[in-house]
């Protein structure tokens, strides 16, 4: 809940949309994407966790997901 999704060429330049005070998860499909962006955040002062196996790894183990809800009615994440 609350996630918020940023794309990776965009994650420096929105960097003042995360607060550095709490700790920042990130995922992507396959963790390629996500160690890069845990990279830059760390670099930034962000106390970064990558989740390991990334998104294919939270769901193969039957995590939950919060999912958007339908389209015209606002979602659960924020795209920012």
């Amino acid at each position: 809940p609350g996630a918020k999704y940023i794309f990776l060429p965009e994650l420096a330049r929105k960097l003042d949309r995360l607060d550095r005070k709490k700790p920042v998860v990130v995922y992507c499909a396959s963790g390629y994407r996500s160690s890069i962006a845990a990279g830059i955040l760390k670099r930034h002062g962000f106390t970064v966790y990558n989740v390991p196996g990334s998104y294919k790894a939270w769901t193969a183990a039957s995590y939950p997901v919060e999912k958007p809800k339908a389209p015209g009615r606002g979602t659960d994440t924020e795209r920012t």
